[in-house]
């Protein structure tokens, strides 16, 4: 799913291996769209420091297409039912 057409997509998820207790889910057009304008991802998180952690090792909105991260508590998701809305598929 995605990971071989966006290789850096593979980076990130690669990346967020390492920080504890994230999740990484991949929504939006990249999903319905052979040339999405962007990938939105979804990172839940329970430490916010994963998040920031993660942001800071690339330059992640100036890859190609650009990714869109949206970082949400396990709460939040819940409460907005973000996946079942969204259709996001989870990549780890």
């Amino acid at each position: 799913m995605g990971l071989s057409r966006w290789p850096h997509l593979k980076l990130l998820t690669e990346a967020a291996r390492a920080l504890p207790s994230l999740e990484v889910w991949l929504f939006g057009s990249a999903l319905r769209s052979e040339r999405p304008a962007d990938l939105d991802i979804l990172l839940i998180y329970e430490d916010r420091s994963a998040v920031v952690a993660l942001r800071k090792m690339n330059h992640w909105e100036d890859m190609r297409p650009p990714f869109h991260l949206i970082a949400m508590t396990p709460r939040e998701v819940d409460e907005y039912d973000f996946i079942r809305i969204t259709g996001a598929v989870r990549l780890m």
